[in-house]
């Protein structure tokens, strides 16, 4: 996953003809929408235009057990060092010679299989999704129900962010900008009444949580239409 179209379609072609399988995409937002099956590798750009690759691999880990390499840019040490800390089985450099990254696929594919315990794939879970334009929210179990401006405002704002949440400033910004005078009492009220809602049209608890210190969280798979 990369942000430049064209490199992404010489690295895919390559890798194809090397027998891989590729599904390719150049944003967080395209690439959760290719994750229908567990993966076995998955290749992020450290920056993407809509969040961090590494924080989006590491959360697809979570969901498959799949291993995560990283491309950065050739100057930036401290943030390969980063990577490989915080998570990358290994990291590359651009631009990424092909080759390179063919023998990086074998070689951490070799150790995710390797005898010592892994993690083991299951299914990526079934997602929350917010269609935009229908004004509806739809739990994983398949129920779906009708969600108010507010509403939508507060899990866009979520859905849309990397980590899946928001400060609370950023929040009552983004609801203040829809209705005049909004505050965070007025925040948490909306907050508590869309968890009851999503209760008792879906029959499932909404993974919306307060976040220490930061705002609200949004602890679950997500998908928006």
């Amino acid at each position: 996953m990369k942000r430049d179209p064209a490199v992404c379609g010489e690295l895919a072609e390559y890798l194809g003809q090397a027998g891989f399988r590729v599904r390719w995409a150049t944003s967080i937002a395209q690439a959760e929408l290719l994750v229908f099956e567990p993966v076995g590798l998955v290749v992020v750009d450290a920056r993407l235009p809509d969040g961090d690759g590494l924080v989006f691999g590491r959360r697809l880990r979570s969901y498959t057990g799949c291993g995560v390499i990283l491309c950065v840019a050739e100057a930036d040490k401290a943030l390969r060092i980063t990577g490989l800390r915080e998570g990358a089985d290994a990291c590359l450099v651009h631009p990424v010679d092909p080759e390179e990254l063919e023998a990086t696929l074998i070689s951490v594919h070799r150790c995710l299989h390797s005898p010592a315990p892994r993690p083991v794939p299951c299914p990526v879970p079934s997602p929350w999704v917010l269609d935009r334009e229908a004004h509806l929210l739809r739990a994983p179990n398949g129920q779906s129900m009708v969600i108010n401006l507010p509403e939508r405002c507060l899990l866009h704002a979520l859905f849309g962010d990397a980590e899946r949440r928001a400060s609370r400033g950023d929040l009552v910004a983004e609801l203040a900008a829809e209705t005049s005078g909004y505050t965070e009492a007025r925040l948490e009220a909306l907050v508590s009444r869309l968890r009851a809602k999503v209760a008792a049209k879906c029959g499932m608890k909404l993974p919306l949580v307060s976040s220490y210190g930061h705002g609200y969280r949004f602890n679950g798979y997500v998908r928006m239409l």
